[in-house]
């Protein structure tokens, strides 16, 4: 039987659940978005590629902090990614960005990236014994895309400053020991003024449709075949799903899923629901383990 990681289990549920309470009618008053790394496009090298985890994990801190936003948590995004072979780099370009949406059950996607960030070191003392303090400056530039059209909505610029200070050590290299929490902190003021410009547009994100995440086979015995979704996504017996294969998959040179062509190859009905699973039989076609599953209007 297929074995779904722990992380990937929990985006799954968290997903279901989101497109089981639409289903039922309940106001979609938090619009769902979904996190991505950003891409840094600055020309230093301080954190590296960390830079724009780190500011996706402001960003993300920042939705959640409104209040106004249902957030999936970007670790739980990446490692959903890993076993689906999606790996994100922070360059992602919006049909990408859309199918990863779709595939978590969000209505959209935030990507973007650092333009400018940059870092004034000044300090005097005496001996080892310094006052010192730190400017950090940066622009960051996010997109808001439409999982269901792959349409960008939304862009949304920040700039800003952040000042660190105080007495330190001379032999302290701020660019050398930032970790990640401290280039939040730097990213913060420009990263405050872009979620405003998100905040703005709250209404029209709570507008866009749900994306309702497909299910899985996850396991085959004899003629049962066992779903990832149960009675915490609102699943019933007898509800038919059609059954998706992916028969092909499309590369860039590096090895980036950019595409995946599918063909439909059977019907699956389900004869049994559990808490979080379901048991189903073939009444139409093929099925095996790995197969996806859309709802059957």
């Amino acid at each position: 039987m297929h074995i779904v990681s722990r992380a990937t289990c929990a985006v799954l549920s968290m997903a279901f659940a989101v497109a089981a309470a639409a289903s039922t009618g309940h106001a979609q008053s938090k619009p769902r978005l979904a996190v991505l790394a950003f891409e840094n496009n600055t020309t230093s090298s301080i954190f590296g590629s960390r830079l724009g985890y780190a500011a996706a994990d402001e960003f993300t801190t920042q939705l959640v902090g409104t209040g106004e936003f249902a957030v999936i948590e970007r670790r739980q995004i990446e490692a959903l990614l890993t076993e689906q072979k999606l790996g994100m780099s922070g360059a992602v370009d919006a049909n990408t960005a859309a199918r990863i949406g779709r595939l978590i059950g969000a209505q959209a996607v935030v990507v973007g990236s650092i333009t400018q960030f940059s870092l004034d070191r000044k300090s005097a003392g005496i001996g080892r014994l310094a006052a010192s303090y730190t400017e950090a400056e940066s622009i960051v530039d996010a997109r808001v895309i439409n999982t269901t059209t792959g349409e960008i909505v939304l862009t949304a610029k920040g700039t800003g400053k952040k000042r660190f200070g105080g007495a330190a050590f001379k032999d302290y290299n701020f660019e050398r020991d930032m970790d990640a929490g401290t280039a939040q902190e730097a990213l913060r003021p420009a990263i405050e003024e872009a979620v405003k410009q998100v905040r703005s547009q709250k209404a029209q994100l709570a507008t866009l449709a749900v994306a309702e995440p497909m299910a899985q086979v996850v396991g085959v015995r004899g003629a049962d075949f066992y779903i990832d979704r149960g009675q915490n996504t609102g699943i019933k017996v007898g509800q038919r799903f059609e059954v998706v294969r992916v028969i092909d998959r499309i590369t860039d040179a590096s090895g980036k899923v950019l595409d995946e062509v599918t063909e439909a190859v059977g019907t699956l009905e389900v004869t049994r629901v559990l808490s979080q699973s379901a048991i189903g039989k073939v009444v139409k076609g093929i099925a095996k383990d790995g197969d996806r599953l859309r709802p059957v209007p």
